[in-house]
């Protein structure tokens, strides 16, 4: 095996159809998510293999009747996606009640389709540091797990939650390890492996990272030009960090998602598998439509700014996206205090990427 196979199976696999599935995955039950707020281990440990549903980066067909136009491109997307048969391979989809929208898109969900009758939705705390937070969710979780047992017709266990939780703590060590070799890949394959991570079975995706991670120590440095550092919720559009790339600069970390969001700190195994899930969520720094009194948004990204030695941060908002719009305007006057550039771009489904282009050439040449 060459140092590149993983990294092509693995871009492969970030790009296959879900109408692939029944061949590729054989044996496999594909669930979609649309969050990371959704306990992808306990889907996982009921047999389902969680799959995170994405922007198709095309016009809509059918999704325009249902929801209004100042809907984000994800629900608009998704939701056009499954109007359209193009889910049919899932088992069912499970939801986070993140932002309105999102809750507005769990309620229509079941009307979508007839095979959408049952719609799992967990509900996390909008204050995950409230003295009730871990009490409440505790019992969401528990709840959440006997529709994910009534959905796949059997009892989930502790062991299986436990075995689990290794797997995608496993696949969390990897990914963090990728992002130490940032400098080596080009950025396009680095977010290739990310979603390759979030749309395979990862019993199958983490022998490929490591396979990759093997060969990457002697692989030489392409880093050139500006270090960027990208915030914000979703990638849509692989494009996007092309266009950096070819602009001259370098994508030195980012903290949205859909990628390296999603893959931060530890569950553990030990103990009740479910109060760690609750612990995990309650613990790991909050998204936008979340909060904690102990969390510092600013603080925390100037200091990821630093670790990476970001020159610049480049904010990916989708259009009417409100939580992480409102959070970029909470940033902006840290990040002129410390005197680190920024730039918004937001963008819509399909994304015009010319008009991308001249913003982000006109930022680069101001640093």
């Amino acid at each position: 095996m060459t140092r590149l196979a993983p990294l092509e199976a693995l871009r492969e696999a970030a790009q296959l159809p879900l109408s692939a599935w029944p061949t590729r995955y054989a044996g496999f039950r594909g669930i979609g998510v649309m969050c990371t707020y959704v306990p992808d281990e306990m889907l996982h440990a009921a047999g389902f293999t969680p799959v995170r549903l994405r922007c198709k980066g095309t016009p809509v067909r059918f999704a325009d009747g249902h929801l209004p136009s100042y809907t984000c491109a994800l629900c608009k997307s998704t939701l056009d996606q499954q109007l359209a048969g193009e889910l049919g391979e899932l088992a069912a989809t499970v939801f986070a009640h993140t932002c309105d929208t999102m809750q507005a898109l769990a309620d229509l969900w079941p009307m979508s389709s007839i095979t959408a009758d049952s719609v799992p939705i967990v509900m996390q705390p909008a204050n995950l540091g409230s003295a009730s937070a871990r009490t409440y969710l505790l019992a969401e979780m528990t709840r959440l797990r006997g529709q994910v047992e009534q959905l796949a017709a059997r009892p989930l266990h502790d062991r299986d939650l436990r075995a689990s939780i290794d797997l995608y703590d496993e696949t969390r060590r990897l990914t963090r390890a990728l992002g130490m070799h940032r400098e080596r890949l080009h950025a396009d394959a680095f977010f290739a492996v990310l979603d390759a991570a979030q749309a395979m079975p990862r019993t199958l995706f983490n022998p490929l990272l490591s396979a990759l991670l093997s060969g990457l120590d002697a692989a030489p440095v392409i880093a050139r030009g500006p270090r960027l550092f990208l915030a914000g919720a979703l990638l849509s559009d692989p494009r996007l960090v092309e266009l950096i790339e070819e602009l001259g600069a370098h994508v030195a970390g980012d903290d949205l998602c859909t990628g390296s969001r999603h893959f931060v700190g530890q569950v553990g195994s030990f103990g009740d598998p479910v109060a760690n899930l609750v612990d995990y969520y309650l613990q790991r720094a909050p998204c936008p439509s979340k909060r904690h009194p102990s969390h510092n948004a600013a603080t925390m990204l100037l200091e990821k700014l630093h670790d990476v030695r970001a020159d610049g941060v480049l904010f990916l908002l989708d259009k009417f996206c409100e939580p992480h719009a409102f959070e970029y305007a909470l940033l902006q006057p840290a990040l002129e205090q410390a005197g680190i550039p920024h730039i918004a771009l937001e963008t819509e489904q399909p994304p015009n990427i010319e008009g991308l282009r001249t913003r982000l050439q006109a930022f680069l040449e101001m640093l």
